[in-house]
């Protein structure tokens, strides 16, 4: 028995005895999913005799891919020395390929980019399979995301008629219910490039009602120039911010209180903060607590 290359790799592994159709004399079956392949079209010319598989079902490809990460995580010198920090840049680097080629329009250099990333996908989940603890495989990974779909877009998965307004209305209610933020920057990565992390604040602090004029014009205007550093410029004005933020949630959260009630009892989420109270209890100053030195603090 003989298989052309495009085949999963399970045909080899499940079949020892088979061999590429480009090793020797033609054996008597050849494997393929390929109908314009050279040792098809030749085969079929000389008379023999087609078979057809059925149908392949659709994610049938996807399965074989991550019967191949396995091999390629158990068997792969490289592959099995891997980490999840290891693996970071190329994350990076995957993700950025992806963008160029969305920004692009090129239908293959897309298709390509995609399988790149999730090429990422698979190998971190299978790395996390040998982890010593907490260890999950690319099936957790799958049942947490229909999880989450299944509860952020009910209606629409239950093929209910719904409009866009009532699907962002479910999704970020479910969202808000799973993730209960004690803080506006919750949840916010700061790793970020510093553009789309400045971004992402601004946009949770307007959410949040914050008035306008107290979001600082360091994180709304950028300035470029050849001699600053840009990139940390913007980031230590954001996360400054985000500092300011949660120091006036804190004084928020005091003064709802009041003195009856020890801080680490209060479970209370703040909910809606009012303009009045973002501006009574906005801070002038913060501690720094990322470079140790200290700042006066005052409130407006």
């Amino acid at each position: 028995m003989q298989y052309t290359e495009e085949m999963p790799v399970a045909v080899p592994w499940s079949l020892p005895a088979a061999r590429s159709a480009h090793a020797g004399n033609d054996a008597p079956v050849l494997l393929s999913s390929d109908p314009n392949h050279p040792a098809v079209i030749t085969r079929l010319a000389a008379g023999a005799r087609l078979i057809s598989a059925p149908d392949s079902q659709r994610g049938e490809r996807l399965v074989d891919a991550v019967a191949m990460m396995d091999k390629l995580r158990t068997a792969g010198p490289w592959e099995s020395e891997q980490t999840h920090d290891s693996l970071r840049r190329y994350l990076l680097e995957e993700t950025y390929e992806l963008l160029d080629a969305v920004r692009s329009g090129s239908v293959d250099q897309l298709r390509e980019e995609l399988g790149d990333l999730l090429l990422q996908v698979l190998f971190h989940a299978r790395i996390a399979e040998d982890a010593s603890q907490s260890p999950f495989t690319i099936d957790d990974v799958a049942d947490t995301l229909m999880r989450k779909l299944g509860n952020r877009a009910p209606g629409v998965l239950a093929g209910e008629s719904i409009s866009l307004e009532d699907q962002l209305a479910q999704w970020e209610a479910a969202k808000a219910s799973e993730k209960a933020r004690k803080s506006v920057a919750d949840d916010v990565h700061t790793g970020q490039p510093a553009l789309a992390l400045a971004q992402k604040v601004i946009q949770r602090a307007q959410k949040a009602g914050l008035p306008a004029h107290l979001i600082p014009d360091e994180i709304t205007s950028v300035s470029v120039s050849a001699d600053v550093d840009a990139e940390n410029t913007l980031r230590t004005a954001v996360l400054d911010f985000i500092d300011r933020l949660r120091c006036a949630e804190r004084a928020i959260a005091v003064a709802r209180r009041g003195s009856n009630v020890a801080e680490q009892l209060d479970v209370t989420p703040l909910g809606v903060i009012t303009e009045q109270e973002w501006l009574a209890h906005w801070p002038t100053a913060v501690n720094d607590s990322r470079g140790g030195s200290k700042k006066r603090k005052g409130m407006r």
